[in-house]
Protein backbone atom coordinates (compact mmCIF):
# COMPACT_ATOMS: atom_id res chain seq x y z
CA UNK A 1 0.00 0.00 0.00
CA UNK A 2 1.13 3.57 -0.81
CA UNK A 3 2.19 5.44 2.02
CA UNK A 4 0.16 8.67 1.84
CA UNK A 5 1.23 12.25 2.58
CA UNK A 6 -1.12 15.40 2.75
CA UNK A 7 0.33 18.34 1.91
CA UNK A 8 -1.40 21.52 3.04
CA UNK A 9 -0.14 25.84 3.95
CA UNK A 10 -0.93 26.73 7.37
CA UNK A 11 0.28 30.67 8.67
CA UNK A 12 1.97 31.21 5.08
CA UNK A 13 4.14 27.82 5.90
CA UNK A 14 3.90 24.87 3.29
CA UNK A 15 3.63 21.72 5.60
CA UNK A 16 4.05 18.19 4.85
CA UNK A 17 2.23 15.46 6.77
CA UNK A 18 3.12 11.37 6.74
CA UNK A 19 -0.08 9.89 7.83
CA UNK A 20 1.62 6.84 9.86
CA UNK A 21 -0.44 6.62 12.59
CA UNK A 22 -4.22 4.93 12.85
CA UNK A 23 -5.65 8.40 13.16
CA UNK A 24 -5.19 12.44 13.33
CA UNK A 25 -7.66 14.97 14.25
CA UNK A 26 -7.80 18.23 12.69
CA UNK A 27 -9.08 21.52 14.03
CA UNK A 28 -8.02 24.89 14.70
CA UNK A 29 -6.91 24.87 18.96
CA UNK A 30 -3.81 23.22 19.86
CA UNK A 31 -4.62 19.46 20.67
CA UNK A 32 -5.37 18.36 17.63
CA UNK A 33 -2.78 16.32 15.81
CA UNK A 34 -3.31 19.16 12.62
CA UNK A 35 -3.73 22.28 13.27
CA UNK A 36 -5.41 24.89 10.94
CA UNK A 37 -5.08 28.32 12.14
CA UNK A 38 -8.18 29.91 10.06
CA UNK A 39 -11.65 31.18 11.20
CA UNK A 40 -13.50 29.08 8.96
CA UNK A 41 -11.55 25.89 10.70
CA UNK A 42 -13.91 25.07 14.18
CA UNK A 43 -12.38 23.99 17.23
CA UNK A 44 -12.54 20.00 16.40
CA UNK A 45 -13.86 20.20 13.16
CA UNK A 46 -12.74 16.54 11.39
CA UNK A 47 -10.87 13.27 11.75
CA UNK A 48 -8.62 11.16 9.15
CA UNK A 49 -9.08 7.16 10.50
CA UNK A 50 -6.86 4.13 9.08
CA UNK A 51 -10.00 1.59 8.55
CA UNK A 52 -8.48 -1.63 6.66
CA UNK A 53 -5.77 -0.28 5.53
CA UNK A 54 -7.62 2.36 3.66
CA UNK A 55 -7.60 6.17 5.11
CA UNK A 56 -11.27 7.70 6.02
CA UNK A 57 -12.32 11.80 6.43
CA UNK A 58 -15.06 12.07 8.78
CA UNK A 59 -17.17 15.44 9.73
CA UNK A 60 -16.90 16.12 13.48
CA UNK A 61 -20.39 18.09 13.14
CA UNK A 62 -17.89 21.34 11.84
CA UNK A 63 -19.36 24.82 11.15
CA UNK A 64 -18.06 25.17 8.11
CA UNK A 65 -18.25 21.64 6.82
CA UNK A 66 -15.70 19.09 5.17
CA UNK A 67 -15.75 18.41 1.06
CA UNK A 68 -13.56 15.76 -0.86
CA UNK A 69 -13.22 16.73 -4.34
CA UNK A 70 -15.67 19.75 -4.30
CA UNK A 71 -17.88 17.18 -2.73
CA UNK A 72 -19.61 17.61 1.13
CA UNK A 73 -18.99 14.94 2.66
CA UNK A 74 -19.92 13.54 5.97
CA UNK A 75 -17.40 10.93 6.05
CA UNK A 76 -15.80 9.70 2.76
CA UNK A 77 -13.01 7.35 1.75
CA UNK A 78 -9.71 9.16 0.48
CA UNK A 79 -7.24 8.44 -1.94
CA UNK A 80 -4.07 9.50 -3.53
CA UNK A 81 -4.79 13.11 -5.71
CA UNK A 82 -7.80 13.48 -3.61
CA UNK A 83 -7.98 17.30 -2.92
CA UNK A 84 -9.73 17.96 0.52
CA UNK A 85 -11.39 20.95 1.91
CA UNK A 86 -11.08 21.81 5.86
CA UNK A 87 -13.21 24.91 6.11
CA UNK A 88 -11.54 26.90 3.84
CA UNK A 89 -8.35 25.14 3.92
CA UNK A 90 -6.89 22.95 1.24
CA UNK A 91 -5.27 20.15 2.16
CA UNK A 92 -4.06 17.78 -0.88
CA UNK A 93 -3.49 13.72 -0.92
CA UNK A 94 -0.13 12.67 -2.28
CA UNK A 95 1.64 9.63 -2.02
CA UNK A 96 5.49 9.48 -1.36
CA UNK A 97 7.58 7.85 -4.54
CA UNK A 98 8.93 4.82 -3.63
CA UNK A 99 12.85 4.95 -2.75
CA UNK A 100 14.54 1.92 -4.58
CA UNK A 101 17.08 0.66 -1.55
CA UNK A 102 19.73 -1.82 -3.62
CA UNK A 103 23.49 -2.67 -2.71
CA UNK A 104 24.05 -0.98 -6.38
CA UNK A 105 25.88 1.66 -6.40
CA UNK A 106 25.84 5.09 -8.46
CA UNK A 107 29.42 6.04 -6.92
CA UNK A 108 31.24 3.08 -8.43
CA UNK A 109 33.36 4.83 -11.35
CA UNK A 110 36.77 5.19 -10.29
CA UNK A 111 37.95 8.01 -13.30
CA UNK A 112 34.27 10.31 -12.91
CA UNK A 113 33.61 9.82 -8.71
CA UNK A 114 34.73 12.05 -6.23
CA UNK A 115 35.22 11.55 -2.31
CA UNK A 116 35.44 13.92 -0.10
CA UNK A 117 35.92 13.63 3.53
CA UNK A 118 34.11 15.67 5.96
CA UNK A 119 37.41 16.15 7.80
CA UNK A 120 39.03 17.48 5.13
CA UNK A 121 36.47 19.68 4.30
CA UNK A 122 36.49 21.12 7.82
CA UNK A 123 40.22 21.77 7.84
CA UNK A 124 40.19 23.63 4.14
CA UNK A 125 36.81 25.60 4.49
CA UNK A 126 38.40 26.58 8.49
CA UNK A 127 34.23 25.34 8.57
CA UNK A 128 32.18 24.95 11.84
CA UNK A 129 28.75 25.38 12.11
CA UNK A 130 29.42 26.37 15.74
CA UNK A 131 32.00 28.98 15.10
CA UNK A 132 31.90 29.89 11.79
CA UNK A 133 33.08 33.25 11.96
CA UNK A 134 35.98 32.86 14.67
CA UNK A 135 38.07 30.56 12.13
CA UNK A 136 40.76 32.03 9.62
CA UNK A 137 40.92 29.98 6.42
CA UNK A 138 44.01 27.63 6.58
CA UNK A 139 46.78 27.48 4.03
CA UNK A 140 44.60 24.44 1.94
CA UNK A 141 41.38 27.02 2.40
CA UNK A 142 39.63 26.75 -1.85
CA UNK A 143 40.12 29.89 -3.66
CA UNK A 144 38.55 33.29 -1.71
CA UNK A 145 35.58 33.25 -4.29
CA UNK A 146 34.45 30.02 -3.19
CA UNK A 147 34.84 31.02 -0.02
CA UNK A 148 32.75 33.93 -0.41
CA UNK A 149 30.13 32.41 -2.27
CA UNK A 150 29.07 29.40 -0.02
CA UNK A 151 29.47 31.84 2.85
CA UNK A 152 27.05 34.36 0.99
CA UNK A 153 24.40 31.09 0.68
CA UNK A 154 24.95 30.11 4.17
CA UNK A 155 23.94 33.04 5.81
CA UNK A 156 20.59 33.16 3.87
CA UNK A 157 20.24 29.23 4.82
CA UNK A 158 21.44 29.75 8.53
CA UNK A 159 18.48 32.82 8.62
CA UNK A 160 15.94 30.82 6.92
CA UNK A 161 16.40 27.08 8.35
CA UNK A 162 15.75 29.53 11.77
CA UNK A 163 12.33 30.23 11.40
CA UNK A 164 11.01 26.81 11.36
CA UNK A 165 10.48 24.48 14.61
CA UNK A 166 8.09 21.83 12.85
CA UNK A 167 10.10 18.69 11.71
CA UNK A 168 8.67 19.22 7.91
CA UNK A 169 8.96 22.53 7.61
CA UNK A 170 12.02 22.19 7.98
CA UNK A 171 12.61 19.28 5.64
CA UNK A 172 10.93 20.98 2.94
CA UNK A 173 13.16 24.25 3.60
CA UNK A 174 16.19 22.44 3.30
CA UNK A 175 15.05 20.57 -0.05
CA UNK A 176 13.50 24.21 -1.62
CA UNK A 177 17.13 25.27 -0.71
CA UNK A 178 18.87 22.90 -2.61
CA UNK A 179 16.88 23.11 -5.80
CA UNK A 180 17.47 26.93 -5.67
CA UNK A 181 21.10 26.99 -5.40
CA UNK A 182 22.19 23.55 -7.82
CA UNK A 183 21.52 22.21 -10.82
CA UNK A 184 19.67 19.04 -9.58
CA UNK A 185 16.53 17.34 -11.07
CA UNK A 186 15.51 15.09 -8.40
CA UNK A 187 16.25 15.04 -4.61
CA UNK A 188 15.74 12.86 -1.69
CA UNK A 189 16.40 13.44 2.18
CA UNK A 190 16.50 10.30 4.48
CA UNK A 191 16.83 10.34 8.02
CA UNK A 192 18.58 7.63 10.19
CA UNK A 193 16.03 5.89 13.01
CA UNK A 194 17.02 5.00 16.34
CA UNK A 195 18.56 1.49 15.25
CA UNK A 196 20.25 3.02 12.17
CA UNK A 197 18.38 2.34 9.39
CA UNK A 198 17.49 4.60 6.54
CA UNK A 199 13.63 6.07 6.31
CA UNK A 200 13.14 8.14 3.39
CA UNK A 201 11.37 11.22 4.72
CA UNK A 202 11.23 13.56 2.00
CA UNK A 203 11.65 13.53 -1.80
CA UNK A 204 11.78 17.22 -4.58
CA UNK A 205 11.15 16.77 -8.14
CA UNK A 206 12.06 19.65 -10.63
CA UNK A 207 8.79 19.96 -13.32
CA UNK A 208 9.03 16.68 -15.56
CA UNK A 209 10.66 14.40 -13.40
CA UNK A 210 7.54 13.96 -11.23
CA UNK A 211 6.56 10.45 -9.76
CA UNK A 212 9.47 8.65 -10.47
CA UNK A 213 11.14 6.40 -8.09
CA UNK A 214 14.44 7.53 -6.94
CA UNK A 215 17.42 4.69 -6.58
CA UNK A 216 19.69 4.78 -3.32
CA UNK A 217 22.71 2.54 -2.07
CA UNK A 218 22.49 1.37 1.00
CA UNK A 219 26.19 0.44 0.63
CA UNK A 220 26.52 4.21 -0.14
CA UNK A 221 24.81 5.32 3.00
CA UNK A 222 26.20 2.75 5.32
CA UNK A 223 29.54 4.58 3.75
CA UNK A 224 28.56 7.81 3.71
CA UNK A 225 27.71 7.40 7.63
CA UNK A 226 30.07 5.50 9.36
CA UNK A 227 33.02 7.28 6.89
CA UNK A 228 31.36 10.85 7.05
CA UNK A 229 32.21 11.45 2.97
CA UNK A 230 30.61 13.37 0.70
CA UNK A 231 30.38 11.59 -3.18
CA UNK A 232 30.06 12.97 -6.69
CA UNK A 233 29.73 10.94 -9.80
CA UNK A 234 29.65 12.47 -13.01
CA UNK A 235 27.83 9.72 -15.12
CA UNK A 236 26.77 6.76 -13.38
CA UNK A 237 26.34 4.87 -16.38
CA UNK A 238 29.90 4.76 -17.50
CA UNK A 239 31.14 2.09 -14.98
CA UNK A 240 30.95 -0.92 -16.99
CA UNK A 241 30.09 -2.70 -13.53
CA UNK A 242 27.30 -0.74 -13.35
CA UNK A 243 25.80 -1.95 -17.05
CA UNK A 244 24.12 -5.12 -15.78
CA UNK A 245 22.36 -3.32 -12.58
CA UNK A 246 18.42 -3.16 -13.37
CA UNK A 247 17.96 -0.11 -11.29
CA UNK A 248 20.60 1.97 -12.65
CA UNK A 249 19.74 1.27 -16.46
CA UNK A 250 15.95 1.86 -15.82
CA UNK A 251 16.65 5.24 -13.82
CA UNK A 252 18.97 6.60 -16.30
CA UNK A 253 21.41 8.39 -13.42
CA UNK A 254 23.95 10.28 -14.56
CA UNK A 255 25.10 12.71 -12.34
CA UNK A 256 24.35 12.58 -9.07
CA UNK A 257 25.54 13.57 -5.45
CA UNK A 258 25.57 12.05 -2.23
CA UNK A 259 25.84 13.70 1.46
CA UNK A 260 25.75 13.31 5.41
CA UNK A 261 23.39 15.16 7.15
CA UNK A 262 26.34 15.84 9.98
CA UNK A 263 26.58 18.29 12.89
CA UNK A 264 30.14 17.79 14.50
CA UNK A 265 30.81 14.29 14.78
CA UNK A 266 27.23 12.90 13.95
CA UNK A 267 25.38 11.81 10.99
CA UNK A 268 21.46 11.83 11.16
CA UNK A 269 20.92 11.33 7.79
CA UNK A 270 21.78 11.81 3.98
CA UNK A 271 20.66 13.78 1.32
CA UNK A 272 21.06 12.31 -2.62
CA UNK A 273 20.44 14.50 -5.79
CA UNK A 274 20.65 13.54 -9.04
CA UNK A 275 19.85 14.47 -12.84
CA UNK A 276 18.97 11.93 -14.94
CA UNK A 277 19.58 13.44 -17.92
CA UNK A 278 22.75 15.64 -17.71
CA UNK A 279 26.56 14.68 -17.68
CA UNK A 280 28.86 16.11 -15.98
CA UNK A 281 26.23 18.24 -14.17
CA UNK A 282 27.95 18.78 -10.64
CA UNK A 283 31.24 19.86 -9.59
CA UNK A 284 33.12 19.47 -6.91
CA UNK A 285 32.14 23.25 -6.13
CA UNK A 286 28.77 21.82 -6.20
CA UNK A 287 29.66 19.17 -3.66
CA UNK A 288 31.47 21.42 -1.43
CA UNK A 289 28.02 23.56 -1.66
CA UNK A 290 25.68 20.70 -0.78
CA UNK A 291 27.79 19.37 2.02
CA UNK A 292 28.10 22.49 3.54
CA UNK A 293 24.16 22.73 3.20
CA UNK A 294 24.09 19.46 4.37
CA UNK A 295 25.34 20.58 7.95
CA UNK A 296 23.43 23.73 8.50
CA UNK A 297 20.44 20.99 7.81
CA UNK A 298 21.29 19.00 10.39
CA UNK A 299 21.84 21.33 12.70
CA UNK A 300 18.37 22.54 12.05
CA UNK A 301 16.55 19.10 11.84
CA UNK A 302 18.15 18.01 15.40
CA UNK A 303 16.45 21.37 16.46
CA UNK A 304 13.35 20.37 14.97
CA UNK A 305 13.65 17.23 16.36
CA UNK A 306 13.64 18.24 19.97
CA UNK A 307 11.00 20.65 19.18
CA UNK A 308 8.73 17.55 18.00
CA UNK A 309 9.70 15.92 20.73
CA UNK A 310 8.91 18.19 23.40
CA UNK A 311 6.29 18.71 21.40
CA UNK A 312 5.18 15.53 21.28
CA UNK A 313 5.78 14.88 25.19
CA UNK A 314 3.72 18.09 26.26
CA UNK A 315 0.64 16.10 24.17
CA UNK A 316 0.87 12.28 25.87
CA UNK A 317 1.04 14.40 28.97
CA UNK A 318 -2.22 16.63 28.04
CA UNK A 319 -4.06 13.16 27.50
CA UNK A 320 -2.55 11.02 29.97
CA UNK A 321 -3.02 13.61 33.42
CA UNK A 322 -6.06 13.10 34.04
CA UNK A 323 -5.78 9.64 34.73
CA UNK A 324 -2.54 8.71 35.77
CA UNK A 325 -0.22 10.08 38.82
CA UNK A 326 2.99 11.96 37.21
CA UNK A 327 5.50 9.14 38.10
CA UNK A 328 3.41 7.47 35.54
CA UNK A 329 3.16 9.77 33.16
CA UNK A 330 6.87 10.22 33.21
CA UNK A 331 7.49 6.44 32.60
CA UNK A 332 5.15 6.35 29.57
CA UNK A 333 6.66 9.89 28.61
CA UNK A 334 10.06 7.99 28.58
CA UNK A 335 8.86 5.04 26.97
CA UNK A 336 8.94 2.82 29.69
CA UNK A 337 5.45 1.52 28.95
CA UNK A 338 4.46 0.40 25.90
CA UNK A 339 1.01 -1.38 25.95
CA UNK A 340 -0.79 1.88 26.78
CA UNK A 341 -0.32 3.12 23.11
CA UNK A 342 0.27 -0.47 21.73
CA UNK A 343 -3.38 -1.63 22.80
CA UNK A 344 -1.53 -4.93 24.06
CA UNK A 345 -3.44 -6.56 27.25
CA UNK A 346 -1.57 -8.51 29.92
CA UNK A 347 -2.48 -9.85 33.12
CA UNK A 348 -1.54 -8.08 36.22
CA UNK A 349 -1.76 -8.46 39.78
CA UNK A 350 -3.15 -5.11 41.06
CA UNK A 351 -5.21 -3.32 44.17
CA UNK A 352 -8.62 -1.87 42.69
CA UNK A 353 -10.43 1.06 45.15
CA UNK A 354 -13.82 2.20 44.36
CA UNK A 355 -15.53 5.07 46.40
CA UNK A 356 -18.83 6.39 46.04
CA UNK A 357 -20.64 9.36 48.22
CA UNK A 358 -22.99 7.93 50.93
CA UNK A 359 -26.74 9.15 50.01
CA UNK A 360 -25.93 10.81 47.33
CA UNK A 361 -28.89 10.53 46.03
CA UNK A 362 -31.00 12.08 48.65
CA UNK A 363 -28.13 14.93 48.55
CA UNK A 364 -28.59 15.56 44.95
CA UNK A 365 -32.74 16.09 45.03
CA UNK A 366 -32.50 19.16 47.08
CA UNK A 367 -29.98 20.66 44.32
CA UNK A 368 -29.33 22.47 41.71
CA UNK A 369 -28.02 20.75 38.65
CA UNK A 370 -24.97 23.31 38.87
CA UNK A 371 -24.88 22.65 42.43
CA UNK A 372 -24.44 19.01 42.13
CA UNK A 373 -21.76 19.34 39.61
CA UNK A 374 -20.35 21.64 41.61
CA UNK A 375 -20.46 19.21 44.74
CA UNK A 376 -19.22 15.97 42.76
CA UNK A 377 -16.25 18.33 41.59
CA UNK A 378 -15.09 18.92 45.10
CA UNK A 379 -15.37 15.30 45.81
CA UNK A 380 -13.77 14.48 43.13
CA UNK A 381 -10.60 16.57 43.05
CA UNK A 382 -10.91 14.67 46.54
CA UNK A 383 -10.60 11.32 45.47
CA UNK A 384 -8.05 11.98 42.39
CA UNK A 385 -5.53 14.17 44.66
CA UNK A 386 -5.58 11.28 46.91
CA UNK A 387 -5.26 8.33 44.04
CA UNK A 388 -2.43 10.81 42.59
CA UNK A 389 -0.25 11.42 45.55
CA UNK A 390 -0.02 7.00 46.23
CA UNK A 391 0.80 6.44 42.51
CA UNK A 392 -2.32 5.11 41.37
CA UNK A 393 -4.36 5.25 38.23
CA UNK A 394 -7.96 6.85 37.94
CA UNK A 395 -9.98 4.59 35.99
CA UNK A 396 -13.18 6.10 35.62
CA UNK A 397 -16.08 8.34 37.36
CA UNK A 398 -19.35 6.34 37.74
CA UNK A 399 -22.10 8.86 38.61
CA UNK A 400 -20.89 10.02 42.28
CA UNK A 401 -18.41 6.94 42.70
CA UNK A 402 -14.84 6.91 41.82
CA UNK A 403 -12.89 3.52 40.56
CA UNK A 404 -9.40 3.46 40.43
CA UNK A 405 -6.33 0.95 40.07
CA UNK A 406 -2.94 0.46 41.37
CA UNK A 407 -0.09 -2.11 40.30
CA UNK A 408 -0.56 -0.79 36.29
CA UNK A 409 0.67 -0.04 33.94
CA UNK A 410 3.81 0.30 36.20
CA UNK A 411 4.37 -3.13 38.38
CA UNK A 412 4.19 -1.82 41.88
CA UNK A 413 5.11 -4.41 44.73
CA UNK A 414 3.41 -2.79 47.52
CA UNK A 415 0.45 -1.76 45.09
CA UNK A 416 -2.20 -2.87 48.14
CA UNK A 417 -0.56 -0.85 50.45
CA UNK A 418 -0.73 2.44 48.54
CA UNK A 419 -4.51 1.42 47.80
CA UNK A 420 -5.18 1.53 51.56
CA UNK A 421 -3.14 4.71 52.00
CA UNK A 422 -5.04 6.51 48.94
CA UNK A 423 -8.39 5.05 50.76
CA UNK A 424 -7.31 6.77 54.04
CA UNK A 425 -5.64 10.00 52.55
CA UNK A 426 -9.39 10.56 50.40
CA UNK A 427 -11.06 10.45 53.56
CA UNK A 428 -8.72 12.56 55.33
CA UNK A 429 -9.52 14.82 52.48
CA UNK A 430 -13.05 14.87 53.13
CA UNK A 431 -13.02 15.49 56.35
CA UNK A 432 -10.77 18.28 55.57
CA UNK A 433 -13.53 20.01 53.49
CA UNK A 434 -16.25 18.81 56.15
CA UNK A 435 -14.40 21.32 58.02
CA UNK A 436 -15.02 24.03 55.61
CA UNK A 437 -19.00 22.84 54.92
CA UNK A 438 -19.21 23.29 58.70
CA UNK A 439 -18.54 26.91 58.80
CA UNK A 440 -21.33 27.35 55.94
CA UNK A 441 -23.70 25.26 57.99
CA UNK A 442 -23.99 22.14 55.77
CA UNK A 443 -23.74 18.91 56.94
CA UNK A 444 -20.97 16.61 56.61
CA UNK A 445 -19.59 14.41 53.71
CA UNK A 446 -19.15 10.56 54.31
CA UNK A 447 -17.52 8.13 51.62
CA UNK A 448 -17.57 4.88 51.42
CA UNK A 449 -14.66 2.84 50.32
CA UNK A 450 -14.23 -0.69 49.05
CA UNK A 451 -10.33 -2.44 48.09
CA UNK A 452 -9.31 -5.41 47.08
CA UNK A 453 -6.46 -6.83 45.13
CA UNK A 454 -5.58 -10.17 42.98
CA UNK A 455 -4.77 -10.70 39.20
CA UNK A 456 -6.57 -8.49 36.62
CA UNK A 457 -6.51 -7.96 32.68
CA UNK A 458 -4.87 -4.55 32.26
CA UNK A 459 -4.61 -2.66 29.04
CA UNK A 460 -6.46 -0.77 26.30
CA UNK A 461 -10.74 -1.78 25.87
CA UNK A 462 -12.71 -0.48 23.45
CA UNK A 463 -13.90 0.00 20.08
CA UNK A 464 -11.90 1.50 17.41
CA UNK A 465 -13.34 4.71 17.63
CA UNK A 466 -12.38 4.58 21.39
CA UNK A 467 -10.50 2.82 23.83
CA UNK A 468 -10.26 3.36 27.50
CA UNK A 469 -7.07 1.92 29.72
CA UNK A 470 -8.82 -0.48 32.48
CA UNK A 471 -8.34 -3.54 34.34
CA UNK A 472 -11.36 -6.06 34.44
CA UNK A 473 -11.96 -9.33 36.15
CA UNK A 474 -13.25 -10.87 39.27
CA UNK A 475 -10.98 -8.80 41.25
CA UNK A 476 -12.40 -5.64 40.30
CA UNK A 477 -15.99 -6.98 41.02
CA UNK A 478 -15.12 -7.50 44.37
CA UNK A 479 -13.83 -4.29 45.19
CA UNK A 480 -16.93 -2.82 44.03
CA UNK A 481 -19.43 -5.16 46.09
CA UNK A 482 -16.89 -4.39 49.12
CA UNK A 483 -17.91 -0.94 49.12
CA UNK A 484 -21.80 -1.06 47.91
CA UNK A 485 -22.87 -3.54 49.66
CA UNK A 486 -20.49 -4.18 53.08
CA UNK A 487 -18.77 -0.30 53.75
CA UNK A 488 -20.37 1.89 55.79
CA UNK A 489 -20.56 5.62 55.87
CA UNK A 490 -17.03 6.52 56.62
CA UNK A 491 -15.27 3.59 56.30
CA UNK A 492 -12.49 2.27 54.16
CA UNK A 493 -13.17 -1.95 54.17
CA UNK A 494 -10.24 -4.37 52.29
CA UNK A 495 -10.57 -7.67 51.65
CA UNK A 496 -8.76 -10.92 52.90
CA UNK A 497 -6.80 -10.76 50.23
CA UNK A 498 -5.64 -7.06 50.57
CA UNK A 499 -5.09 -7.81 54.37
CA UNK A 500 -2.98 -10.50 53.19
CA UNK A 501 -0.41 -7.98 50.98
CA UNK A 502 0.18 -5.15 53.36
CA UNK A 503 3.16 -5.25 55.43
CA UNK A 504 2.35 -6.55 58.89
CA UNK A 505 1.87 -3.45 61.59
CA UNK A 506 1.30 -0.92 58.68
CA UNK A 507 -2.42 0.02 59.68
CA UNK A 508 -4.81 -0.58 61.93
CA UNK A 509 -7.47 -2.73 61.12
CA UNK A 510 -10.86 -4.09 62.42
CA UNK A 511 -12.43 -7.49 61.51
CA UNK A 512 -15.61 -7.07 60.34
CA UNK A 513 -16.50 -10.55 60.29
CA UNK A 514 -17.26 -12.55 57.08
CA UNK A 515 -19.37 -11.29 54.34
CA UNK A 516 -21.48 -13.18 51.10
CA UNK A 517 -20.69 -10.91 48.06
CA UNK A 518 -22.61 -11.81 44.64
CA UNK A 519 -20.60 -14.46 42.05
CA UNK A 520 -18.80 -15.85 45.46
CA UNK A 521 -19.33 -19.06 46.55
CA UNK A 522 -18.42 -18.93 50.35
CA UNK A 523 -18.56 -15.48 52.35
CA UNK A 524 -15.64 -13.47 52.31
CA UNK A 525 -13.71 -12.22 55.41
CA UNK A 526 -13.82 -8.47 55.72
CA UNK A 527 -12.08 -5.91 57.44
CA UNK A 528 -12.15 -2.23 57.98
CA UNK A 529 -8.63 0.05 58.07
CA UNK A 530 -9.57 2.54 60.89
CA UNK A 531 -6.30 4.42 60.44
CA UNK A 532 -2.40 3.97 59.51
CA UNK A 533 0.35 3.14 62.45
CA UNK A 534 3.45 3.36 63.12
CA UNK A 535 6.51 1.08 62.66
CA UNK A 536 6.78 0.93 66.34
CA UNK A 537 3.44 1.26 67.55
CA UNK A 538 1.92 -2.20 68.87
CA UNK A 539 -1.13 -3.70 67.36
CA UNK A 540 -4.42 -3.97 70.13
CA UNK A 541 -5.14 -7.17 71.13
CA UNK A 542 -7.66 -9.17 68.99
CA UNK A 543 -9.90 -9.70 71.92
CA UNK A 544 -11.01 -6.17 71.27
CA UNK A 545 -11.55 -6.61 67.03
CA UNK A 546 -8.17 -4.66 66.06
CA UNK A 547 -5.11 -6.82 64.56
CA UNK A 548 -2.18 -5.51 62.76
CA UNK A 549 -2.41 -6.05 59.35
CA UNK A 550 -0.35 -8.21 57.08
CA UNK A 551 -1.40 -11.70 59.92
CA UNK A 552 -4.73 -13.68 59.97
CA UNK A 553 -6.05 -14.12 62.63
CA UNK A 554 -6.73 -17.70 64.46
Amino acid sequence: MDELQLHYVDLGVPRVLDLNRDSFDIGRTEGNDIVLNHPSVSRRHARLEKRSSKWWLLDLKSTNGVKVNDKQITESEITQGDRLLIGSVQLDVRTMPKVDFSDQSLFDNPSGTVIRRISDFNSEFGFDVADIAAKAPSKDAPPQAQREKIMAVLIQVAKLLLQYEELNAVLNAVMDIIFKYLPVDRGLLILFDESGNPVPKLTKFREGFEGQDIPISRNILKMVAEQQVSLLTANALEDARLLGGKSIAIHGIRSAMCVPLWNRDRVIGAVQVDSPIHIGSFTEEDLDMLTALANFAAVAIERAQLSEKIEQEKKIRAKLERYHSPGVIDEIVKGAITAIDEGEVKSAEVSILFADISGFTTISETKRPEEVAEFLSHFFSCAVDAIFAHGGTLDKFIGDAVMAFFGAPIGQADHAARAVRAGLTMRQLVEVWNADRATQGLPPVRIRVGINSGPAVAGNVGTEKRVDYTVLGSSVNIASRLESGVAKPGQVVISQNTFDMVPRGEFKVESLGEFPLKGLTQKMPVYAVLDEASATAPAASTSSGTIPAGKTPS
